[in-house]
C-alpha cells in the first residue's frame, strides 16, 4: 500500500504544472550575456536597469496585454529585452515566432550576433535549437525549430518572409526603419500582425527608436495605447518626475566646452543639483505611470536620460 501511495504521489508531482514565472524572473534566473553581444558578460541582472522589469513582465503570458510597444532611445537595452523574451518562449512557452528586422540582412546579423550566442551561453537553452553547422534543414540562419515551436526571422523589405505561416508571437524590431511597403504587398507591420489571427494567446511586440515626429510608426502606436513613462524621485525632496534633457546643468571651461565632472540634473521641483552617482538610486525607486491606465495595449517611453550605459555628461 505504501508503495502504491508513493507511486501516486510521484505521478501527481510529475503532472503538476511548472510554477508561474515572468519573463524578468526567467531572465534573472537563467540568462547569460555573451562577450560578443554585450559589454557586461555574465549573469543577467534586471536590477541593473530596473525600468526593464515591467516591460518584460508585460510580455509574460500572464499579463493582460496582447500588444506591447516600446518607444525609446538607443542604449536602453531594448534589444536584450527582446532576446530575453525569445529565450523565454523557447524554454517556457513555446510556439511559432516571427522576428522582423528592417532588412533581411539585419535579420541575418541578429540571428548570428545576438540569437546564436544566447542559445550557446544560456544553459537552459543549450541543445534546444540545433547549431547551423549541423546542416539540419530545420535550422538555418533565418529559420530555426525547437520543441513546440519555431523561429522565423524576416526582413520588412521582403513580403515572402512576412506571409509564410501562422504565428503566435510577432516581434517587430526598429519599426521606424521599415520601408513603407514590403515589395508590392503593403505595410510590413500589418502583414506580420495578420499572421497571428488564429491564435487567441498571441503576443505582438513593437520596438523602435522614434524618427520623424508625426511620421513615426512607433510614436503612432504609443499614442494609441496606455502611454507609460518612467518616473523617478528626487533624493532630496522625494518628488517624482520624468527626467528631461533640458534639466541638465554643467559648467564650461575657458574654451567653452562642458566640464564632464560638473554635469548635474536640476530637480524640477526643488531645484537641487543631483550628480550622476545618484542616478542608480533614483532608477531603483522609479515607477511606471500610465496616462490611460485602462487601455489594453501596454506602451513604454524611455529616453537615454535613464540609461545606466549613457552618462549625463556624454549626453
Amino acid at each position: 500500500m505504501a508503495a502504491l501511495e508513493l507511486c501516486v504521489a510521484r505521478l501527481a508531482d510529475s503532472l503538476e504544472p511548472p510554477p508561474r514565472q515572468t519573463v524578468s524572473e526567467w531572465a534573472d534566473q537563467n540568462r547569460r550575456l555573451s562577450s560578443e553581444a554585450s559589454a557586461e558578460r555574465g549573469e543577467w541582472r534586471t536590477d541593473r536597469a530596473p525600468y526593464q522589469r515591467a516591460i518584460m513582465d508585460a510580455l509574460s503570458p500572464y499579463s493582460p496585454y496582447e500588444r506591447v510597444v516600446v518607444m525609446s532611445s538607443s542604449q536602453i537595452g531594448k534589444t536584450e529585452i527582446l532576446n530575453n523574451f525569445v529565450g523565454y518562449i523557447i524554454d517556457r512557452d513555446p510556439g511559432p515566432l516571427l522576428v522582423v528586422q528592417p532588412r533581411v540582412e539585419d535579420g541575418k546579423s541578429w540571428s548570428k550576433d545576438r540569437l546564436a550566442p544566447m542559445l550557446r551561453d544560456t544553459p537552459c537553452l543549450c541543445g534546444k535549437v540545433a547549431d547551423v553547422r549541423s546542416r539540419d534543414a530545420n535550422n538555418t540562419t533565418l529559420h530555426k525549430r525547437f520543441p513546440g515551436g519555431h523561429i522565423t526571422i524576416a526582413g520588412a523589405n521582403s513580403a515572402a518572409g512576412l506571409a509564410a505561416r501562422p504565428i503566435r508571437y510577432v516581434l517587430l524590431d526598429e519599426v521606424d526603419r521599415y520601408p513603407a511597403s514590403a515589395g508590392t504587398e503593403g505595410d510590413p507591420v500589418s502583414l506580420a500582425i495578420k499572421r497571428t489571427a488564429t491564435f487567441w494567446n498571441r503576443k505582438i511586440v513593437m520596438v523602435s527608436s522614434p524618427t520623424v515626429k508625426g511620421a513615426s510608426r512607433v510614436e503612432a502606436a504609443w499614442l494609441r495605447s496606455n502611454r507609460q513613462s518612467y518616473w523617478v524621485p528626487c533624493p532630496d525632496c522625494g518628488e517624482f518626475q520624468v527626467l528631461r534633457f533640458s534639466n541638465l546643468r554643467g559648467e564650461r571651461d575657458a574654451a567653452g566646452l562642458i566640464v564632464p565632472e560638473s554635469v548635474c540634473y536640476a530637480c524640477a521641483h526643488c531645484g537641487s543639483l543631483l550628480p550622476e552617482h545618484m542616478k542608480p538610486r533614483m532608477l531603483a525607486a522609479g515607477e511606471w505611470r500610465a496616462e490611460e491606465p485602462t487601455d489594453r495595449v501596454a506602451s513604454f517611453h524611455l529616453s537615454a536620460m535613464v540609461s545606466p550605459w549613457t552618462t549625463w555628461a556624454e549626453m
